[in-house]
Parts: structure tokens; sequence; C-alpha cells
């Protein structure tokens, strides 16, 4: 069976699904392998234009592979260990750079790691029942990888709580934290999710969704003085890019914006 399942019959937007349901979708080495390469073909193909993640079954990811996690743990080796380790960090680098808008459509369990690669989207959509929680200290080990960009979610309190003293949110709760951005009745998140992605990928230009995405994770920890400079020379950039210049004669010319679905 695939780790992961690649679904690019409703262009432009690209569904990658999650697909070892019988273990509530791991993020296991072949899973994060397959789940890098998808989203780095998708940000080099023009016809993608959104991402959409979610998971195969009852579940969107319960998170690391423990079985996988003991085995590496166990054997001693810190290499393996390393780049076991690197590879998730190659994962979340991945689609925390991803050039395109990325939402994950959340069922069931989006749990420590799972509930990680929910939160490195850009937006997500969550199923009234489903289940959202970083657990990692109640097995002892450590939320780190997420931790570094839990907080440009939800404030540095309430992060540290989820950290520290985890606890299962429901889909509202999840939206009431900022863990979530949209609540939908169970079944409809992935509906939801294509929904909006669509909707993205038609009122805004590509690469000025680029470019933002790029501009948001450059100011980051930047003090507002930096931030502002970097921020200008952005601005200056994307006032020549063929996608402002489009948008702009249209305004101009009609009093509406362009519809990006159309070549």
């Amino acid at each position: 069976m695939e780790p992961l399942l690649i679904e690019s019959d409703q262009p432009p937007v690209l569904t990658l699904t999650l697909n070892e349901p019988a273990r509530a979708n791991p993020l296991s080495g072949p899973m994060a392998d397959a789940l890098t390469d998808a989203l780095q073909r998708a940000a080099a193909d023009p016809a993608v234009r959104a991402v959409v993640l979610t998971g195969a079954g009852r579940h969107f990811s319960a998170g690391a592979d423990l079985a996988a996690l003991e085995k590496i743990a166990s054997g001693g080796d810190p290499e393996e260990n390393l780049a076991d380790s690197r590879r998730l960090e190659r994962l979340f680098a991945t689609l925390l750079d991803l050039p395109l808008p990325s939402i994950a459509a959340v069922h069931g369990a989006a749990i420590a790691g799972g509930c990680g690669l929910a939160t490195a989207c850009d937006f997500v959509v969550a199923e009234r029942s489903a289940r959202f929680a970083y657990t990692e200290v109640l097995i002892g080990f450590v939320p780190a990888l997420v931790s570094t960009f839990l907080t440009r979610r939800v404030p540095g309190h309430v992060a540290r709580r989820m950290l520290l003293d985890p606890e299962r949110l429901d889909g509202e709760r999840a939206v009431e934290l900022g863990l979530a951005d949209e609540l939908v009745e169970d079944g409809r998140a992935l509906e939801r999710a294509r929904e909006w992605a669509v909707s993205i990928a038609r009122k805004a230009s590509p690469s000025a969704i680029a470019e933002t995405k790029r501009l948001l994770n450059g100011v980051t920890g930047l003090g507002w003085r930096e931030a502002l400079a970097h921020a200008a020379e952005v601005n200056a950039r994307q006032r020549t890019a063929p996608d402002c210049r489009r948008g702009v004669r249209t305004f101009l010319e009609t009093k509406r914006t362009p519809e990006w679905d159309e070549t």
C-alpha cells in the first residue's frame, strides 16, 4: 500500500491523503518522505494552486510512528536517530515554506506530530468530533519540532499549556483557541477544505500568495525596524511582477479584480 494518495483530478487543487488508516496514519519515514516529495513537486507545478492535506480512514494522523521510534531508540545508533529526526524537519520545513496555500482537513485524531502537521498548514478545517492534542510529554517525549511553529498559530501562553499540560481538544475548542480556523459538521472537512482552496485560487494572485508567505516567514523574529526594511524590499519587488501589473490594470479598467484561475 502506498503511504500517500495523490489526487490531482480537481485542478487547481492537489489533495494529499495520508494512507495508512490501520495505524491511524503515523508520520513514518516512508510517509514523511512521500509527503515531502509530493509537496516539493506541487511547489514546482504551475497547474497546482493549493494543497489540501487529509487522512484516510477514521483519523487525520496519530503522530509519530512509535514502533519505529522505539526501534531506533533501542538500537543506539546516534546517526540513524538524528537522520530520522532530520527527515521530519525536512517535512515540516517544506510545508511551512510551501509557496502555495495549504489547508488541513482534520477528522478524527490529530495527535502529537499529526497535530503538528495540521498546525504547519496555513489553514485548518476541523470537524466537530475531531481531537487535537500535543501528547508528547505524556510518553516521555518532547514536542521539539512542533514547538518552533506552534506560536505562529496560538499565543505563547496557550502553546505553553498545550505542550506542558496536554488535553484533547474537540473541533469547537480548537477553533476557539486558534488551533483551527473553521468548524464543520462531521464528514464535511475535506469538502470544505477543497471549496476554500478553490476560492483562494480563484481570487488571489499565485505570485502574490507565494511572496506574501515568504514575507510572513521572513519577518518572523525580526525587530520592527528590520521587518519594515525587509517588507519595503518585498513591496518594491512585487510591484514589477506580471501578476501585479495585470491586477492593477484590470482594476483600473474594470473596477474589478481578476479571476486568477483563468489563463
